[in-house]
C-alpha cells in the first residue's frame, strides 16, 4: 500500500486549472523544468504585516469579476469567474496547497493506494457539518462523485471515466475503485468538480442547487444580484476552528479595465484582477496599494473555427501561425509580460520545450497561403470580449499581421457573456479565447483542449484527429512516467502541425489590491483560499 505522505514524492499526485477565456492534470513525483519562479510582488500582498502581527477577524473583502456567474453547482460551473467562488464555497477529499504544488488533506485526513493503483481508500475527517449544521457523511462523499461522473448535467464525467465506483466502507471511510489504472485522479479529486455537496438538499432542490448551494467550506451564498453582485458570508459552521477571517466576500461585476481601476483607486473594492500590463507601473507607484504579478498555467490563443470553410483547411491555419508575430505583441500589448506559445498546453507537467512551433515567419505564411483553398485571401471576423484592453490591442495587430496574407479581419466586440456563448455555441469563425488548467497534470487540458470527444469538442474549435485521441485515452493509464511524457510531447507535436488554434503567448496573472488586505496568495492555477485572508484596519 502506499500512504498519503508518501504519495506525494512518488507518482500518483498532482495539481492544477480550468479555465476558458471562455473559461478549467494530475500527476508528478519531482518538481518540473518547467516549475514557475516566485511571484513579483510591489510588496507581498501584506504577507511581510502578516507575518507579524496576529490576523484580525470581521470586514468585508471586495473583488471584481469580469462577468456574472454561470451557478454555483460544482458538477457544471465550467468558467473561472464560477470556479474560484465556487472554491471557498466547498470542501474536497483533497486540494491543492496554498502554493500549487502538491496535493493535501481537505475532508479525508489521509489516504491510501493498492499496489496495482486500482483502489484508493480515504479517511475521513470526523465533525466536519455542512453551512447549514447538517453533518458531512461518507454518503454525501460518495453520492458527490457519482454525480460528478454520472449525473447527465455533469461536465464533469469525462474525468471519472475509469471509476468502478465509490464504496462506502463505514462513516469515516469511503474507497474508490477503478477499472484501470487512472494516474491523473488525485489531481481530479482536488478540482472544484469533485466537491463534496449535501445528497438530501441536492435531491430536493434538483436543478435549484445551482443557485442556492451548501457546502462545507468557509463560506456560503448570501444572496447573488444576478448582473451585478454575488455576496459570500462566513461559514459558521466551518470545521477549521477560528477561520474564515472575513465576515464577507462581496464580488462586484466590473468588465471594464478603466472602471475597476477608478474604483480600487477610490477604495470601493480591495481587490482586482486581470489588470493591464499597461498599468502596472503606475499602480506600482501608489503607496496605498499592493502589486501581484503572479506565474499562472495559462494560456492566451485565437481559436479557429475547424468545421467551418475556409478554416477547415489546415494550410490557412498554418499560414496565420506564421503571420502573427507573437514577440511583438508580446512588447506592445503585454509591456514584456509574457512568453510565446508553441503548444496547446500552458506552463504544465510535460509541457513540450522542445516543440519550435510557428516563429513569425511571413514569407512562409505567404507561401502556404499560395497553396491553400484560398490563395487570394478571404473576409472572416474575430470575437473579442468587449472591455478587455489586451485583447483589443491584441486584436487590432493581429489584424494587420493576417492582412499581409490576404486575410481581412473584421473584429466584433461583445458583452463577456455573449462571447462564452457563442463559443461554447461555436458560432464563430475565430474567437480571441484562453484557457488555465485545474491541475499541473497535462490531462485535464488535452481532454478540454484537442480531444474531440472529451467533453468540450476540442476547446470548441471542433478539431479531431483519431491519433490525438487514442493517445490521450493511453496516457491517462500509462504508469511509467518517461513513456507517459513521450505521449504528451508526440500529443503536442500533432496538435501544433494541426494549428486548431492560433497560438500565442503565455501570461502571468495580475492583481492589485490595497495594502490592508493580508495573506492573499494566489496558486499558478489561478485559485485561491480566501479562509487565510484578513484586512489589516
Amino acid at each position: 500500500m502506499i500512504r498519503a505522505k508518501k504519495l506525494v514524492r512518488n507518482a500518483i499526485f498532482g495539481v492544477c486549472s480550468l479555465l476558458l477565456a471562455a473559461g478549467t492534470v494530475a500527476c508528478s513525483s519531482e518538481p518540473q523544468n518547467n516549475s514557475q519562479p516566485p511571484a513579483e510582488q510591489s510588496g507581498t500582498a501584506g504577507q511581510e504585516t502578516a507575518s507579524a502581527n496576529t490576523p484580525k477577524a470581521g470586514g468585508v473583502l471586495r473583488l471584481t469579476n469580469p462577468k456574472d456567474v454561470t451557478g454555483f453547482d460544482p458538477i457544471v460551473a465550467v468558467d473561472n469567474v464560477s470556479i474560484w467562488i465556487i472554491t471557498n464555497l466547498y470542501d474536497k477529499l483533497v486540494r491543492l496547497s496554498a502554493d500549487g504544488t502538491s496535493i493535501e488533506p481537505d475532508l479525508a485526513t489521509d489516504w491510501t493506494i493498492s499496489d496495482d493503483g486500482k483502489t484508493y481508500t480515504f479517511n475521513l475527517r470526523k465533525d466536519v457539518q455542512f453551512s447549514n449544521g447538517m453533518p458531512v457523511t461518507a454518503a454525501d462523499v460518495k453520492f458527490s462523485l457519482d454525480r460528478a461522473r454520472q449525473a447527465e448535467e455533469s461536465n464533469a464525467k469525462s474525468f471519472f471515466t475509469s471509476v468502478q465506483s465509490v464504496d462506502v466502507l463505514d462513516e469515516n471511510q469511503v474507497a474508490i475503485k477503478l477499472s484501470e489504472p487512472y494516474v491523473p485522479l488525485m489531481s481530479i479529486l482536488a478540482m472544484y468538480s469533485s466537491a463534496i455537496v449535501p445528497e438530501k438538499v441536492v435531491k430536493e432542490q434538483g436543478k435549484e442547487f445551482a443557485n442556492n448551494p451548501v457546502g462545507s467550506g468557509p463560506f456560503m451564498l448570501d444572496n447573488w444580484q444576478r448582473g451585478q453582485a454575488v455576496v459570500l458570508k462566513k461559514n459558521p459552521n466551518y470545521w477549521q476552528k477560528g477561520k474564515p477571517y472575513l465576515d464577507e466576500v462581496r464580488y462586484e461585476q466590473v468588465p471594464e479595465d478603466t472602471t475597476k481601476i477608478l474604483k480600487l483607486q477610490a477604495k470601493e473594492i480591495e481587490v482586482t484582477s486581470e489588470v493591464p500590463f499597461s498599468m502596472l507601473d503606475q499602480l506600482k507607484a501608489d503607496t496605498s496599494l499592493n502589486v501581484m504579478v503572479s506565474p499562472f498555467a495559462h494560456l492566451e490563443m485565437i481559436g479557429i473555427n475547424t468545421t467551418k470553410e475556409p478554416f477547415n483547411d489546415v494550410k490557412i491555419r498554418q499560414a496565420m501561425n506564421y503571420a502573427v508575430n507573437k514577440d511583438d505583441l508580446i512588447k506592445v500589448v503585454l509591456n514584456g509580460n509574457g512568453e510565446p506559445a508553441s503548444s496547446y498546453l500552458p506552463k504544465v507537467m510535460y509541457l513540450n520545450d522542445q516543440l519550435e512551433g510557428y516563429k513569425y515567419n511571413l514569407d512562409k505564411a505567404k507561401e502556404l497561403m499560395a497553396q491553400s483553398s484560398k490563395p487570394n485571401g478571404f473576409k472572416t471576423t474575430m470575437i473579442i470580449k468587449n472591455g478587455n484592453e489586451i485583447s483589443k490591442q491584441a486584436a487590432i495587430i493581429i489584424k494587420e499581421q493576417l492582412k499581409a496574407i490576404g486575410i481581412d479581419v473584421e473584429i466584433q466586440q461583445l458583452e463577456t457573456g455573449t462571447v462564452y456563448e457563442m463559443q461554447q455555441a461555436m458560432n464563430y469563425e475565430m474567437i480571441m479565447a484562453a484557457y488555465s488548467s485545474d491541475v499541473i497534470d497535462p490531462d485535464e487540458l488535452t481532454m478540454f483542449g484537442v480531444v474531440s470527444n472529451g467533453g468540450a469538442n476540442s476547446c470548441y474549435t471542433g478539431y479531431k484527429n483519431p491519433k490525438v485521441d487514442e493517445l490521450a485515452v493511453k496516457a491517462q493509464g500509462e504508469l511509467d512516467e518517461n513513456k507517459r511524457k513521450e505521449m504528451y510531447y508526440d500529443i503536442q507535436k500533432t496538435v501544433s502541425e494541426d494549428a486548431p488554434f492560433v497560438f500565442l503567448y503565455f501570461t502571468p496573472s495580475t492583481y492589485v489590491m490595497q495594502k490592508e488586505v493580508q495573506n492573499f496568495q494566489v496558486t499558478p492555477l489561478g485559485s485561491y483560499r480566501l479562509e487565510e485572508v484578513w484586512l489589516n484596519q
